[in-house]
């Protein structure tokens, strides 16, 4: 094979590019141009320079490397005939392409300066670990484990981490230790670094330094302290510490604890700190927890922890994200009391909402709560009924670090005091857009459950307006037929035609005077429609707030990049001289500072807004009860005048009878009598006609109305509510 060859072979292999030099090899990518193949070669450079134990390293690595099959570790390829070596030359290496590069270009990104987000680091320990637990299994210990030997491959739009060079592999045989080594220092377990006897526990050391550095950004034990002193320092410390660093006063100081900043949700966090205290522990005896039933502990804790559903929910009224690991049968009332304590928000008056603007079901699981932490609008929003008429006028702090930066910008530090200062800047200023976000979509949440409410409101206010309306002409109209009926009855009480003590008169006089009654019943719709018209109007223009209609803060995201650049920028230089690193904090104290006054700003103006949100929601609930009352009322008041009209048509007919039967004993004709109850009973039928025509005419009008209010519901709900891209946390 021709190192540095432009023409492709003659099956169409051509060099790409370099991907990786080593102490004796260099990875190269090859693609075929006819089948659109892409193959990475790991070729020997320096053959004739080769101890013969180098050698027979390179040629245990090739053996290894094909005869491994695992996701999590990178595969073998056949090498291309037109590219392979002669036979007494040492083997190539063709092994699958990954695109992604590997974990150390990832670490080295700004944006990461303090850690992976929450659900990289979820998915590389589930990688990783599975690749070491199969190694293992296969009695191969890696001793090589770091950021630079994990690479990223993107499969089925998923990003899966992958083990690579297992140039310092060794095979173990049954009970065999090993002492020889020689790997990379920074993450280098102990045992190694002494010259000791070791066994497979080496890569968990190696594994737990790489997963702390992926959660906090830096490596945990004294990262920039010679070998000789670090081992010294390092020697001292307990089995469950997990990182040590040194005060200001310049003296080791050792921790439980994963410290500010990182990613992690607090229950995560928890679980990340018993994981490392285990892969960390200085005696290799230990490390890893043991063996329970066979498998070590360390592996046992991790599955549990990956596997382990957390359900996020952001107080809006502190901004301060809660996270709660959702149990087996965990009720929303065992959640909802949880949050009780925490937050002394009583259970009555905790207002949950998911990201759709719904509530979750208060007799169903807590599940309900949870969503796959990849996906957006992964958090619940915590409100208080009512809200809350105190707008805050305080957020988050500035870290320590910066803090002391911001009242010293002109202070010089040594570079690495500075390189964490103006990552903790960074890891800031990010922190305040993905929280600006959130808020944004707590602001979305609670204005589509307010329009769902709102929605519910107007149908039920809307049956109560066409409702009243009907009953007012139907009582009209029973009026005038009564009004009607009374006076023919005078008539025919006159002619002597009817017959009657006067009881019957004062009766239907009396029903009269009772449907006046109901008039009341309008006057409390009217006023309870006129509140709800300023409501609606209130709704409206909530609907036009610049909040209802944006995603972002270009301010905070232009701080955000500015700080990210410089940070960038002091990085590259820190790799020049010691003079060229020296600088003040003006430039990125200048982006923080700015960051800060924009984000208390627009926060207090995003508060008020939810303030009135709250309010017009509290509202809705406030008239509510009237207006069901007045269905109620309406509902009633029907009933009782079909009751009254039934028993006056009744009492119509039992005149007719009667004086039919008494124009018989006198022997008069009948017709005339029949014709003038007749005439009393048609004309409170037609009366009845009329009410029943306009009882449909109200039913059509009331359709129209209902259709309007639908469409204006439809077009609502349908607003360009753009899903917004939050970082997890």
């Amino acid at each position: 094979m021709q190192q540095g060859s432009t023409q492709p072979s003659s099956d169409g292999w051509k060099e790409d590019k370099t991907l990786g030099s080593g102490g004796f090899g260099t990875v190269v990518l090859w693609k075929n141009e006819e089948t659109n193949e892409a193959v990475a070669i790991k070729r020997c450079r320096v053959q004739n320079e080769m101890t013969a134990k180098h050698r027979q390293r390179w040629t245990l690595e090739v053996d290894i490397m094909k005869r491994l099959d695992h996701p999590n570790v990178i595969s073998a390829r056949e090498v291309p005939p037109s590219l392979d070596v002669k036979e007494n030359e040492l083997p190539l290496l063709a092994m699958e392409y990954c695109a992604g590069g590997d974990l150390r270009k990832v670490l080295n990104k700004p944006e990461n300066c303090c850690g992976l987000k929450e659900y990289e680091i979820r998915c590389l320990v589930a990688d990783i670990a599975s690749a070491v637990e199969y190694l293992h299994g296969k009695r191969i210990i890696h001793r090589d484990l770091k950021p630079e030997n994990i690479v990223l491959s993107v499969v089925d739009d998923k990003i899966v981490y992958k083990l690579i060079d297992l140039g310092y592999a060794k095979e173990l045989d049954q009970g065999s230790v090993c002492t020889s080594f020689v790997g990379t220092l920074q993450y280098l377990a102990p045992e190694l670094f002494a010259s000791q006897k070791y066994t497979c526990t080496v890569d968990y050391w190696s594994f737990g330094t790489v997963v702390f550095e992926c959660i906090a950004g830096y490596r945990p034990f004294l990262p920039t302290t010679p070998p000789v002193t670090w081992h010294k320092e390092v020697c001292q410390k307990s089995p469950e510490d997990i990182s040590a660093y040194h005060d200001s006063n310049g003296d080791v100081k050792f921790s439980k604890k994963l410290q500010y900043p990182t990613s992690l949700c607090r229950t995560l966090q928890v679980y990340f700190e018993k994981w490392l205290q285990l892969m960390l522990r200085w005696d290799p005896k230990s490390r890893g927890g043991g063996l329970r039933d066979g498998r070590p502990s360390c592996f046992d804790l991790l599955d549990t922890m990956l596997n382990v559903k957390i359900i996020h929910i952001l107080n809006v009224e502190t901004n301060y994200l809660l996270s709660y690991p959702l149990m087996e049968d965990y009720s929303m009332h065992q959640l909802m009391n949880v949050i009780e304590q925490e937050t002394s928000i009583p259970v009555k008056d905790q207002d949950l909402l998911l990201a759709s603007g719904a509530s979750p079901e208060p007799h169903q699981s807590a599940s309900q709560c949870w969503t796959n932490p990849c996906e957006e609008d992964w958090v619940v929003f915590l409100f208080k009924k009512g809200g809350s008429s105190e707008i805050p006028t305080k957020f988050k702090p500035l870290p320590t670090r910066v803090q002391n930066i911001v009242r010293h910008p002109t202070t010089l530090l040594p570079y690495p005091e500075q390189k964490k200062a103006w990552a903790e800047c960074v890891f800031y200023c990010a922190e305040q857009v993905v929280d600006y976000r959130r808020l944004i979509l707590s602001q979305r949440a609670a204005m589509l459950s307010l329009l769902r409410t709102n929605s519910d409101f107007i149908r039920l206010k809307s049956k109560m307006v066409n409702e009243s309306d009907y009953l007012m002409a139907k009582i009209k109209f029973f009026q005038q037929s009564l009004r009607h009926d009374m006076a023919c009855y005078k008539d025919q009480m006159s002619d002597g035609n009817l017959s009657d003590s006067g009881e019957l008169f004062q009766r239907w006089l009396q029903s009269g005077e009772d449907m006046n009654e109901y008039s009341a019943i309008k006057e409390e719709c009217n006023r309870l429609d006129q509140q709800s018209t300023a409501l609606q109007t209130k709704i409206v223009e909530l609907q036009r707030s610049p909040f209802a209609r944006t995603n972002r803060n270009v301010v905070l995201e232009e701080m955000e990049k500015t700080s990210r650049d410089l940070y960038q920028e002091l990085r590259q230089s820190g790799r020049g001289s010691a003079k060229e690193t020296l600088r003040d904090h003006r430039p990125i104290v200048t982006a923080v500072v700015k960051c800060v006054m924009n984000r208390d700003k627009n926060l207090q103006d995003l508060y008020r807004h939810l303030v009135k949100i709250a309010s017009c929601k509290q509202e809705l609930y406030q008239i509510l009860p009237g207006i069901e009352k007045c269905c109620r009322d309406i509902s009633s008041a029907n009933e009782q005048l079909i009751k009254c009209q039934k028993r006056r048509q009744s009492e119509i007919w039992g005149l007719f009878r009667t004086s039919g039967a008494e124009i018989n004993r006198r022997g008069s004709s009948s017709g005339q009598a029949s014709m003038s109850v007749s005439l009393i009973v048609n004309e409170s039928l037609e009366s009845m006609q009329v009410v029943e025509d306009s009882k449909e005419t109200h039913k059509r009008l009331g359709q129209m109305l209902q259709d309007v209010l639908q469409a204006q519901n439809d077009l609502t709900l349908n607003l360009d509510w753009d899903s917004i891209p939050l970082a997890d946390t």
